[in-house]
């Protein structure tokens, strides 16, 4: 296995070019595919197909989180499919030292772009060979709470793209009704401290129901003093 550790220090150029985190993230991925290789058993039995195996789990990575990333984003919804993906991206083995990722007609700013560290860290939590695929993955990022909106299945850019897409609704959605319930809870508190301030100005509980009941609440007055919500007729 002396051939993996040192295809591990290879450089990879591309023609389009990535941010220093970007390229710190593709370094990653193609340690990950190296480790994901030295795993393989068909590696293991005939260590020539290393760079083969190497380049097949990094495209893979590659297809997958830009597949993800056009999902995941409001203005694409998934408008470049896998199988874009797949027909653009090329990796060129140039030696043991080098190799070279040709990104064919994939938009510029997709590939600058899609390289997100969270993304990155799922995918190898996905991918790892020692792990346990969809299942590590669903646990981690729901707090072993599952996501019932998703059923895994599928190949793997499929499963894991459609997973991040769902979680990412889930996100939003729980977000959404945290805000929805402070706003109800504001809400309330308010009108608690409105009720008060009405017993307190001379209006007895059946007037404020009264005025409820018929919707009369809101002609606003304001004396010097405070402010009254409620009015007598």
């Amino acid at each position: 296995m002396q051939q993996v550790s040192y295809l591990n220090q290879e450089k990879i150029r591309t023609k389009m070019p990535l941010s220093e985190e970007g390229e710190g993230l593709l370094q990653k991925l193609n340690a990950f595919a190296h480790y994901q290789a030295a795993h393989d058993y068909e590696v293991q039995c005939m260590p020539a197909k290393v760079t083969y195996k190497v380049n097949q789990e990094l495209r893979l990575a590659l297809v997958a989180l830009l597949t993800t990333c056009s999902l995941l984003d409001p203005n694409r919804e998934g408008r470049e499919t896998e199988k874009f993906f797949e027909k653009e991206i090329k990796i060129i083995q140039k030696s043991t030292s080098e190799k070279y990722i040709d990104f064919g007609n994939i938009r510029p700013f997709l590939v600058q772009n899609f390289l997100i560290p969270e993304i990155v860290d799922d995918w190898i939590l996905y991918r790892d060979v020692a792990g346990d695929g969809i299942h590590a993955l669903v646990d981690k990022k729901t707090g072993l709470q599952g996501l019932p909106t998703y059923a895994r299945g599928g190949d793997p850019v499929y499963e894991f793209s459609r997973f991040c897409r769902k979680f990412m609704e889930d996100r939003i959605a729980r977000k959404q009704a945290s805000q929805n319930d402070f706003k109800k809870m504001a809400m309330k508190s308010l009108s608690d401290e409105l009720v008060r301030e009405q017993l307190a100005a001379g209006y007895s509980a059946h007037e404020i129901l009264d005025h409820i009941i018929n919707d009369d609440l809101l002609e606003i007055t304001t004396p010097a003093d405070k402010p009254l919500l409620l009015k007598k007729n």
